[in-house]
């Protein structure tokens, strides 16, 4: 990620507030300073450790060079452990860019001896930034990548441009090759290479100027992803690349769009020139694949930030956080009633958590006007973590509309201070999943218009029981200051961060509907964790 001359004017500007409670307990944050895009996401299967690294300042919660690589580790992409910088910029006016990590298995790039076993042979593919270019370099680590050597021939890829960056590189099979994909972020193209040995590069084709096209494209990343059908069973697979662009979102701001298509190789041809949105939310960007997963799942991570906002959130010491990590299908699905597209589906990935408070399973419950459920998570204890989850199914029932203006299902998360909630619920009339993260005390989401209270997901019905009645299932994961909702079992998800007063938990989710005979609870649960 570059910022550019117009979004770093509103760095210098901002204001900082407090709320190091807050922190969340399973989003990989940095225990301070500044952290943005994920970099080299990979699983090393010798130690069963997941990696991460991120673009990262220790010394800054805005942005500004220099730039490095920070690096965390987890065991089950839930708790994390900081190792430090792995790799740091040469001065304090460079930045080492985003880019990704392989496992040189085969030694093809001659950085390892026999002493550096198989899965251990880390190579990092990265962009060197300056003030005059961007260029992609390599390194390689000798110590698991904790630490990483620059290689002395670099840049290994030389454009003339200061446009060009976030390399994604992985090990094509039938051709034996390494492929990358680069962004030359203002032209509106990814670039695609391929070598032999990760240091001589060869421009094999380019896929320009496709989808929502914004200010700029940047981080590409491109992965084969297998195809279930409603039992769950893999017949076959599509390939598909994601394009981050900032600005564009069509709700402001950074987003990430893809396009499913095949590949052979050296070029990416999609199916449809049509884009499809990975996550509907305000805060996803600059999607990043895991490289080297235990069985080759398809799994991803984003940052849960939007640059219109991000240098201005009142965290302290640290700013930005990484989304969940999320399990990639893709499966046919119903965008209306007359056609079926091909679409990711989203599984969070969230383990090695203990239940703390009172969990709730409720089936086969009709709403009314005149009561709410309401649902304590602190327990007997009265004690509130900030971490929970919840699942619900229902039907909704159109017939029984009648004249509402808005007919909700309304989902209220509150916090110990009830007068701090979320309003999240199912719109009938629109068909739409909303939320508004504006009922806070925090200056911040008050002063500052571009942090949108209220943001939206049009949706299509689950199941369809009869010619007014329709199934819908929403999962939320709340994790102190971050909101990841899943609906329809991933077909559409969105993440959005949200901020309350320092230390008050969401511990209270109150359901409630101003139309009779409408909303049916079918399975309802919910439960309160800790690490």
């Amino acid at each position: 990620m570059k910022v550019n001359g117009f979004l770093l004017t509103s760095l210098l500007g901002c204001s900082i507030a407090t709320a190091s409670s807050n922190r969340p307990l399973i989003h990989l944050t940095p225990e301070k300073g500044w952290m943005n895009d994920p970099n080299g996401l990979f699983y090393d299967r010798a130690d069963d450790v997941w990696h991460a690294y991120y673009q990262f300042n220790p010394n800054s919660t805005v942005w500004a060079e220099p730039i490095s690589w920070g690096h965390s580790i987890s065991k089950d992409l839930s708790t994390w452990e900081e190792k430090g910088i792995a790799i740091a910029s040469n001065d304090t006016n460079s930045g080492i860019y985003t880019g990704s990590v392989v496992i040189d298995r085969n030694n093809t790039s001659g950085f390892f001896n026999s002493s550096i076993a198989n899965e251990k042979r880390i190579v990092a593919i990265y962009t060197y930034n300056t003030p005059t270019s961007e260029t992609q370099e390599v390194a390689y680590s000798l110590d698991g990548g904790l630490t990483f050597k620059k290689y002395s021939g670099n840049p290994v890829i030389n454009i003339n441009s200061t446009q060009f960056r976030d390399p994604k590189v992985f090990w094509y099979q039938p051709s034996q090759t390494w492929v990358m994909a680069v962004a030359q972020s203002q032209k509106y193209s990814v670039h695609f290479y391929n070598s032999k040995d990760l240091k001589k590069w060869t421009l094999v084709s380019e896929f320009k100027q496709h989808g929502i096209l914004g200010y700029q494209y940047e981080t590409p990343n491109l992965v084969q992803v297998p195809i279930v059908d409603s039992t769950n069973s893999t017949k076959t697979s599509k390939w598909v690349l994601f394009v981050s662009v900032n600005p564009g979102a069509l709700i402001g701001g950074s987003f990430v769009q893809y396009f499913v298509g095949d590949f052979d190789g050296k070029q990416f041809t999609p199916v449809s020139n049509a884009t499809q949105i990975l996550d509907y939310g305000k805060d996803y960007y600059a999607f990043q694949i895991v490289d080297n997963t235990p069985s080759d799942e398809v799994i991803g991570m984003a940052w849960a930030s939007n640059w219109q906002y991000c240098a201005n959130v009142p965290t302290s010491p640290w700013r930005s956080s990484f989304s969940l990590a999320r399990n990639f299908t893709l499966q046919y699905a119903n965008t209306n009633p007359e056609s079926e597209v091909l679409q990711l589906i989203s599984t969070p990935i969230y383990n090695g958590l203990a239940k703390n408070g009172t969990s709730y399973h409720l089936q086969n419950q009709s709403l009314e006007t005149n009561s709410s459920l309401t649902f304590d998570l602190s327990g007997a204890s009265n004690f509130t973590t900030g971490l929970f989850d919840f699942e619900l199914t229902f039907s909704s029932n159109s017939s029984a509309f009648g004249n509402a203006d808005f007919a909700a299902l309304d989902i209220y998360l509150k916090g110990v201070n009830t007068t701090e909630y979320l309003r999240l619920g199912f719109e009938g009339n629109a068909k739409a999943v909303y939320l508004d993260r504006s009922h806070t005390n925090v200056n911040f989401v008050e002063r500052n218009p571009l942090f949108s209270g209220q943001v939206s997901v049009d949706i299509v019905p689950a199941e369809t029981l009869s010619e007014t009645v329709s199934v819908y299932k929403i999962q939320g994961i709340v994790d102190r200051n971050i909101l990841e909702l899943y609906i329809n079992d991933g077909q559409f998800v969105s993440t959005n961060t949200f901020f309350f007063s320092d230390g008050n938990y969401i511990n209270t989710i109150d359901i409630s509907t101003e139309v009779n005979k409408t909303f049916k609870l079918i399975d309802f649960q919910a439960a309160q964790y800790s690490t």
